[in-house]
């Protein structure tokens, strides 16, 4: 197995860092800096941590060099970092290549000039290389499956980044957005999740993850806070907006014990006027007929 490099840098160096760049971006984890920006080559960044206690990074270095390692590593459309970076000789971050030309899928999402087709054709992307990294050999969880880890470029392609914090194991828990906001997996037991709201990765997760985007994007909204009852009528009103009844069924199933699916092959089945399923029209249609 090849073993991830190390640089190492002073803090006076880190010090003299221009600080990148992340419009409608908030960092809990981690601070990005220009590293190394040359005009003939790719530049690359360096992605310093807040925490970098022992047992925390050992674990994101682990999951690195087995990306590195397995075919994964020939994925485009994954960002892996590159080297581990020790400042002052304590392991503090990584760098990782620049995509340049891109936005935030989160802001992409948002965007009003911005095509519905486009972003689709994004979504579906997503789905896609979901299934295909779930049908290769090395076993591989995105773990915390969000807008605001990919990136979208000009051409609609895809990128994925934060790859220090996915894993390639169920053995420890991580902070998964979807299923910490949601408090109503507590009660599915597919979904493992430990006393403090972490959740150990396997594929149900990573697919509900993945579903919970598509519903969050169909809605306008997040839809997290739904008690049972308002989710299930909102499940109603998209049938009644023509939305497929298989995807429905699939965002229902979220709240079983069944195995999870992805909506990913019902995509191309949305109708043009399928925008009614925004949860701002809902709540105006239930407020004036009494749906």
């Amino acid at each position: 197995m090849k073993y991830i490099e190390e640089v190492s840098l002073k803090t006076s160096d880190v010090e003299k860092l221009k600080e990148y760049p992340l419009p409608d971006v908030f960092c809990t984890e981690s601070q990005i800096f220009y590293y190394k920006n040359n005009a003939d080559k790719e530049s690359i960044l360096l992605k310093k941590l807040f925490r970098t206690d022992e047992k925390r990074v050992n674990r994101k270095v682990s999951t690195i060099e087995v990306l590195q390692n397995s075919e994964l590593s020939t994925y485009k459309e994954l960002v892996i970092p590159e080297k581990v970076v020790l400042i002052g000789g304590i392991k503090s971050g990584f760098t990782i290549k620049e995509i340049t030309d891109c936005s935030n899928l989160s802001a992409f999402l948002k965007a009003k000039e911005v095509s519905n087709e486009s972003k689709l054709e994004v979504l579906k992307k997503i789905g896609e290389l979901l299934r295909r990294v779930q049908n290769q050999s090395q076993e591989f969880y995105f773990g915390d499956l969000q807008a605001y880890n990919f990136l979208v470029d000009k051409n609609n392609d895809i990128y994925v980044v934060d790859l220090d914090s996915s894993a390639v194991n169920r053995k420890k828990p991580l902070e998964t957005k979807y299923i910490i906001v949601d408090k109503k997996t507590r009660e599915i037991s597919k979904y493992k999740i430990n006393s403090v709201g972490r959740c150990y990765p396997n594929y149900n997760v990573d697919k509900f993850c993945y579903n919970t985007m598509i519903l969050n994007y169909l809605a306008g909204k997040d839809l997290h806070r739904l008690s049972y009852e308002e989710f299930f009528k909102y499940m109603d009103y998209l049938d009644y907006c023509g939305i497929p009844r298989e995807m429905i069924n699939i965002f229902e199933n979220h709240y079983t014990n069944k195995d999870n699916e992805t909506v990913v092959d019902y995509l191309d089945e949305l109708k043009s006027d399928y925008k009614r399923a925004d949860y701002k029209v809902y709540e105006m249609i239930k407020k004036k007929k009494g749906y």
